[in-house]
């Protein structure tokens, strides 16, 4: 997925300047350059059977991409032929929305709820199309847009996140306790409720709704940010430290489903437009849309570095290895310091057995990205299985040092330790992976040998009856071994495994 993040403008929480913004405003309808004034969404307007397209809001005399001048331009047509037809005007800021004019769209939107006052998602894109240049209006446009339509998630998440925004915490987070009922898996709704109680002081009730946050979605940035701070002022510096080191290496945000949402951003046909359409796509599941998607936007852009990976990073994960490897190549072509793309690439031909051009592409993608923990992992599985033992140490070393809950180096390191001797190491090793990946029976099992190798039988025993809890099958011979060591060991036939 194409990785943008959304930049907000914190909004002025003073009474006295927001009852200042509420008592006069001024809305821009973008290139067009007419005004609209008043009050929002409760004036009546007198709207002209045609108009004139020239007071029609429209796109930037900059913008250059003649498919969105097109998109634009169609949407331009429909309402000036039919000016008094709210979804005409809705489906003008749609276009505009999806290509980020959002002060015209907003203008746009505010017309087709005063023509269509019943329709929910006109009030709703306005709110979102409003949140950073008015959040005033934005704030009006969500009371409407949750007053129509109460029972969907997003709306009251919006409606929550301006209220917080503007300083209204209680009211706040009832809206994001609605939001929660109505989507048991709404991230966003637990990172707003874990920030409102973090700035209350709430610490417990904190911790709990932003690591919910980390466990829906893991490869977000943003719990982690704040379980920092949570886990400081608890005085837990051991997870601290690890939230802090997962910031580092995350930068997903977090995301929730909004069909609303989802209907515009099918507008945009911009390069942005695109890799947008083929991310919500996939992440609903759709893979095949995604994938059209990708190659429609590499046949208007070809020389797209991130469409080219983005189609790669989904061709991938579906196991088209050879179609992903043609990918990546491409974007080495048109960007070869892309360390991810080189990164990818070598995983792939590693996937393939093909260890010699899997190592060059890592050592390659080193010397733009020298402290990446899964390169350096992946260079030292490959060094591993190409039997240079000497130099796949010294590489895992460098790994676990750039990322101390590294559990895959961690457990390779602990095996090539192991088998040269030095157990108490190995151990060290091998208890770092599981903390990290607690369920892991192949982890269990090493270090229960290697407990067993310095006499610790009692605790090699419980990690031999983990590993076969998570189905990891331990030799016969050595539970006979362990049994004969550990008092009060219940004896089992050897299909049946420890107890």
């Amino acid at each position: 997925m194409s990785k943008t993040r959304k930049h907000r403008r914190k909004a002025a929480s003073a009474r006295a300047r927001t009852a200042g913004r509420r008592a006069s405003r001024i809305r821009l309808w973008g290139a067009a350059g007419a005004a609209l004034s008043g009050g929002l969404l409760l004036a009546r307007i007198a709207f002209p059977p045609t108009l004139d397209l020239a007071e029609v809001p429209g796109y930037s005399d900059s913008e250059r991409d003649e498919r969105v001048r097109a998109k634009v331009e169609d949407a331009r047509q429909a309402v000036a032929a039919d000016p008094r037809s709210g979804s005409a005007w809705g489906r003008l800021g749609s276009v505009l929305h999806a290509h980020e004019r959002e002060a015209a769209a907003a203008a746009a939107y505010q017309r087709a709820v005063e023509l269509d006052p019943d329709e929910p998602r006109w009030p709703y894109l306005l709110a979102l199309a409003a949140k950073t240049p008015d959040p005033v209006v934005a704030l009006d446009a969500s009371a409407r847009a949750v007053a129509l339509l109460p029972g969907y998630a997003p709306g009251q998440l919006l409606r929550a996140e301006l209220l917080e925004q503007d300083g209204e915490a209680g009211t706040a987070r009832d809206h994001y306790r609605r939001a929660a009922a109505l989507d048991s898996r709404c991230a966003p709704c637990e990172l707003g409720l874990g920030r409102l109680a973090l700035a209350a002081g709430d610490l417990e009730v904190s911790r709990r709704h932003l690591e919910r946050v980390a466990t829906l979605q893991p490869g977000a940035r943003a719990p982690h940010v704040l379980l920092v701070q949570v886990y400081r002022s608890l005085g837990n510096m051991d997870a601290a430290r690890r939230a802090a080191q997962r910031v580092g290496r995350l930068d997903g945000e977090v995301i929730h489903n909004d069909p609303f949402m989802n209907e515009v951003v099918e507008e945009g046909v911009s390069v942005i437009g695109y890799h947008r359409r083929a991310a919500v796509a996939d992440s609903l599941g759709n893979q095949t849309k995604a994938e059209l998607v990708y190659r429609t936007l590499l046949e208007a852009h070809p020389e797209d570095a991130n469409g080219h990976y983005n189609l790669g990073n989904l061709l991938a994960r579906l196991g088209r290895t050879d179609e992903a490897i043609l990918r990546y190549r491409r974007v080495l072509e048109i960007a070869p310091e892309n360390a991810e793309a080189r990164f990818n690439l070598g995983n792939m031909l590693l996937n393939q057995g093909r260890l010699e051009e899997a190592e060059r592409e890592y050592r390659t993608a080193l010397e733009t990205w020298p402290d990446h923990a899964g390169t350096l992992t992946n260079l030292a599985n490959v060094l591993a299985r190409r039997n240079r033992i000497s130099d796949a140490v010294p590489i895992y070393r460098r790994a676990v040092a750039a990322d101390h809950e590294n559990p895959i180096a961690h457990h390779q390191l602990g095996q090539i330790l192991a088998r040269q001797g030095s157990v108490a190491a190995a151990i060290e090793h091998f208890r770092a992976s599981l903390a990290t990946r607690p369920g892991s029976g192949p982890v269990h099992l090493d270090l229960a040998m290697a407990l067993a190798g310095v006499s610790d039988y009692a605790g090699a025993w419980r990690h031999l009856v983990a590993a076969r809890e998570t189905g990891t099958n331990p030799p016969g011979e050595f539970v006979e071994f362990l049994r004969e060591r550990v008092p009060g060991a219940v004896p089992a036939s050897d299909s049946e495994g420890p107890r």
